[in-house]
């Protein structure tokens, strides 16, 4: 995660460095020699500034000292492929410790929102999660795919790892549901003109009128209340509509249902850390600490992030009984973190997750609510040590 501005130089405005980073060390005139020993070592979060206190680059590294040396001290490549001269101007380091990679890409996030706060979704090392939303009382209701859940009034259901995923999720639904699949013709209801899906028995309706909204609401309702339930639920309830079409001898519809039945399976992973809906997406993240024999937890509740304090493995038993039952305790919004922000921090927890057994450190949903013992082995286990 590489910052540099598109200018130069960049003023951080009205707030002060000292409220972003932890640490700063003021640099040697370009024409002394740089003593890489007094530059931050370890993982971290790092800004450099030019000698007015401007920003030139910020970024995040698991080794400060390796990254700052390679952008400041001249280089083979440098020869070569020329470059600016960071050195001539750099003046100061900003900086604040990390020690994994979740805790280096959290801190970064919060930082780049204030220093980049027009493009900083671009500096960032993870992509979107997409969620599937739908407003049930809207004047024309309709599922569609958007990076950002908690909006005001609306259902949303997911993350999905990508737009793609979340796309087949909703035509799978509306392919279930016998929804409207042309959103422009439905808002002309009842004087729109119904599409190729009435003639294939495909769809009701109800932009030319056939049913009316309320009727076409009772369906979209139908359709939330399945999507709303977790994978293993979905797939079940699917089954049991497809058997009931076969018992009605309504041979054709169950046959249609069944390739519905099979495009869901590989859309919907019951096993799949990803949870069904954001108000769903509850975890206790373990990862490393300061040295090889801390570690620390991190809280995630619906895109509420709340950092723990790092705790050492030696006396992990008398930590996790708290940290199970802040893992089952249900978080009150602040009023000041917006959907947006907490559907980043989503997004950057899915990321993780997607990375399945390369993952680092311990991500654990609090539905799996595991006893303060099982969680003290299981967190041994993943960072043991030698004493």
């Amino acid at each position: 995660m590489v910052s540099p501005t598109s200018n130069p130089l960049h003023t951080l405005g009205s707030v002060q460095w000292a409220d972003l980073f932890e640490n700063h060390r003021e640099l040697p005139a370009s024409e002394l020699p740089l003593d890489l020993r007094k530059l931050p070592g370890g993982g971290g979060v790092c800004a450099l500034l030019d000698r007015q206190g401007q920003l030139i680059l910020s970024f995040s590294a698991q080794d400060l000292r390796r990254a700052l040396a390679r952008r400041l001290l001249p280089s083979e490549e440098a020869a070569t492929r020329p470059r600016t001269n960071l050195r001539a101007v750099a003046g100061q380091v900003w900086w604040t410790p990390t020690y994994s990679q979740f805790e280096s890409a959290l801190a970064y996030l919060g930082i780049a929102r204030v220093l980049y706060p027009k493009n900083y979704q671009k500096e960032l090392a993870f992509g979107p999660a997409w969620f599937a939303r739908c407003d049930p009382e809207a004047e024309h209701p309709r599922w569609f795919a958007d990076r950002f859940a908690f909006n005001s009034g609306t259902v949303d259901v997911g993350p999905f790892n990508d737009r793609r995923s979340c796309g087949r999720f909703i035509d799978a639904l509306e392919d279930l549901f016998d929804l409207c699949r042309y959103h422009d013709v439905l808002k002309l209801a009842p004087i729109g003109q119904a599409c190729a899906y009435k003639e294939m028995g495909r769809c009701p309706a109800p932009c030319d009128g056939s049913i009316s909204m309320p009727n076409y609401r009772s369906m979209i309702s139908a359709s939330i209340n399945l999507a709303v339930e977790s994978s293993a639920t979905q797939l079940a309830l699917i089954e049991e509509i497809m058997r009931a079409s076969s018992k009605s001898l309504e041979f054709e519809r169950a046959a249609h249902i069944r390739r519905i039945l099979g495009r869901m399976r590989s859309i919907l992973d019951p096993k799949s850390k990803m949870q069904q809906t954001p108000h769903h997406f509850r975890y206790l993240v373990i990862q490393r600490g300061k040295g090889v024999k801390r570690v620390k937890p991190f809280f995630i509740d619906q895109g509420l992030v709340f950092v723990g304090e790092s705790q050492s493995l030696r006396d992990v038993d008398e930590a996790v009984n708290s940290w199970t039952d802040k893992m089952n305790q249900q978080a009150t919004t602040p009023a000041d973190l917006s959907g947006l922000h907490r559907s980043e921090h989503i997004w950057l927890v899915s990321h993780f997750l997607r990375k399945a057994n390369r993952c680092p450190g311990l991500f654990i949903h609090a539905s799996s609510r595991p006893s303060p013992q099982e969680l003290a082995d299981r967190i041994r286990l993943r960072f043991r040590y030698n004493d």
